[in-house]
């Protein structure tokens, strides 16, 4: 009888059921998207504490692929080339939270190294963070950058992290003279006779003082978020169907 009742339910509301079916399958795919995400940080996590106890490689030694170097911890010797430098905007603090200014939003500076022992070869380096200025939207702190050769050591990521970018970006400078940007494409930036290694390096452990905030991200940071984003598409999905149902026996009632 029921089974009967819902066929016949489904025959009147053919429009409202295909609705309830496709977001309840939406939902149910976005909450596992976000499980899926949340499982990949977990995974990213263990691998870069598991790498970080070996021996850092050389991005001197030869031409490294992003497979052979991902989350490996890396040195690297060369020059700086402040000229190129970029300032990614829009980045929250690696920590959530600068524990100085309590600032959560700045910028990353992105800095590439002409490496000293292949002088064609260049590397982008994440120097570090710092916090923005609310009074001038594009003021950025002063950064020591020496002309000497600098022996660097960090972490191997596969980009310098992303943001949203609704549309083409327009150009953009910073007070000190460098341009600003939503988004670094390695692929996409332009080194006359220079070969770029396919990754970026996050600068760390450094002894000197530059003006940055060089604390490495925690890659398990956001995972909760994840966790309840998937707990919101869940319910979606979950409500949707019990209303459907609940609209389905108020009609017959």
């Amino acid at each position: 009888m029921i089974v009967s009742r819902v066929i016949q339910d489904i025959k009147n509301r053919r429009i409202a059921f295909v609705a309830m079916v496709f977001l309840v399958v939406l939902g149910i795919e976005l909450g596992y998207w976000q499980l899926r995400r949340a499982d990949v940080k977990i995974q990213q996590e263990q691998k870069i504490r598991e790498l970080a106890e070996q021996p850092p490689i050389n991005a001197n030694d030869l031409h490294w692929t992003l497979e052979q170097a991902l989350y490996h911890r890396m040195q690297a010797t060369g020059y700086w080339m402040p000229e190129r430098g970029i300032w990614l905007q829009n980045r929250p603090h690696p920590l959530g939270k600068d524990p100085k200014t309590g600032i959560a939003t700045g910028f990353n500076l992105l800095m590439p190294l002409r490496l000293s022992s292949t002088p064609e070869m260049v590397v982008w380096v994440n120097r570090g963070w710092t916090p923005r200025s609310f009074e001038k939207i594009n003021q950025v702190s002063p950064v020591k950058t020496i002309t000497e050769k600098v022996t660097i050591e960090g972490i191997v990521f596969p980009d310098s992290g992303k943001t949203y970018q609704l549309a083409p970006e327009a150009e953009n400078w910073a007070s000190d003279g460098l341009k600003i940007q939503e988004n670094l494409v390695i692929d996409e930036q332009s080194f006359l006779g220079k070969q770029l290694l396919p990754f970026v390096l996050r600068e760390q452990n450094t002894q000197r003082v530059d003006g940055l905030d060089k604390s490495l991200p925690t890659p398990k940071s956001g995972v909760n978020t994840h966790y309840g984003y998937a707990f919101q598409w869940f319910g979606l999905a979950l409500m949707t169907f019990l209303y459907w149902g609940f609209t389905a026996f108020r009609k017959r009632s």
